[in-house]
């Protein structure tokens, strides 16, 4: 007999799975549920279920033993007995929460001093771009963009809802057939964010601060019966493309949630100035405010006090007409080639 005979081997997989999250190696999982399940047992009764060699046996015992997850029991022959598993997560809970603070103490030092560097990163496997996004969201400060389908954002969903009540500007756009719109509506009924839902979709994306990023293709995203994968972009200038194409399909979606729109608030992103824009002049007429960015054609700084006339939304072109007593100027986004003014920042201070 072989372990595909013991129990249903999907829900195997799923444990073994569990188990390595919690440090194990394949064949110590395969171990340890095998103990679970038929109780304590000799080395040469645990050989008769698993293909493996008295040596590797004599290894994964040792490790598992070391690990906290069986006990030896001393006799002739000497038996092992898997720990209750209860007993097992909760250890593994309070070594985790003892190490937390002095690691995460260690690591926010050694990133302040670290030299950041352009990458591109493979991410080769699901759990990678997942972990990889969670770690951009939580970097954020200011801004967080995210195109995802509903399967994926259940993944990053507590650390975006964490930015959100921390007050980062959030936008959030769904894709993909499975979307629950009424599902995706009441989770988020008590929060100041922006949600839309575009179909069919671009990519799978999170955008930090649109100046880092994550990436997966549309057609992996989608695809749960292949090994996903995507790539990490820690790069403002790659980085824009992905965002650029973002709001190119932000623009043409239907909206779910809306932010609220108040005075005075301070825009950091020309393109979320923008969706509001849209929604500001059919409700609430002209928009005055405090502009500060760069002069294109010299790198001067520029700040004035204005109002927004006119907006353009184009997939190639998206500005806005900013007047001023001094005269009016066009205003774009990073890697503005062909506006007046490069907006850093924009607060407004009325409507109408």
């Amino acid at each position: 007999m072989t372990d595909p005979d013991i129990g249903d081997s999907q829900d195997h997989a799923n444990i073994i799975s569990i188990l390595q999250d919690l440090g194990l190696t394949e064949n110590e999982s395969r171990v340890y549920i095998l103990l679970l399940e038929y109780g304590s047992m000799a080395a040469q009764d645990i050989l008769r279920y698993l293909p493996l060699r008295q040596p590797q046996l004599y290894d994964i015992t040792s490790s598992l033993e070391r690990k906290g997850f069986i006990n030896v029991l001393l006799g002739r022959p000497k038996k092992y007995e898997a720990i209750d598993p209860e007993a097992v997560v909760e250890a593994r809970e309070q070594i985790l929460s003892r190490n937390r603070r002095y690691f995460l103490t260690w690591a926010n030092r050694a990133m302040e001093t670290r030299r950041e560097t352009t990458a591109l990163i493979n991410a080769k496997n699901i759990r990678s771009v997942i972990n990889n996004s969670i770690d951009l969201i939580n970097e954020t400060e200011k801004t967080l963009e995210i195109e995802t389908t509903q399967e994926l954002f259940a993944y990053i969903r507590e650390p975006i809802l964490r930015k959100i009540r921390e007050g980062c500007r959030v936008e959030i756009l769904f894709f993909g057939t499975d979307v629950d719109l009424e599902k995706v509506q009441n989770q988020f009924t008590d929060l100041d964010v922006d949600v839309r839902y575009v179909s069919p979709g671009q990519f799978f994306t999170v955008i930090s601060d649109e100046k880092n990023s994550v990436f997966m293709p549309r057609s992996v995203a989608m695809n749960t019966d292949i090994e996903r994968y995507g790539y990490v972009i820690r790069d403002k200038d790659m980085s824009w493309f992905i965002t650029h194409n973002f709001f190119v399909g932000w623009y043409r979606g239907n909206r779910i949630k809306d932010h609220s729109v108040v005075a005075p608030y301070t825009y950091h992103s020309q393109r979320i100035l923008i969706s509001d824009l849209k929604r500001i002049f059919d409700q609430k007429g002209r928009v005055h405010g405090v502009l500060e960015g760069i002069v294109r054609s010299t790198g001067d700084r520029f700040t004035s006090e204005g109002e927004i006339s006119e907006i353009n939304s184009d997939t190639e072109i998206i500005n806005f007409v900013f007047k001023t007593d001094r005269g009016e100027y066009t205003v774009g986004g990073y890697d503005s080639q062909i506006e007046d003014i490069v907006m850093k920042s924009f607060t407004v201070a009325s409507f109408g």
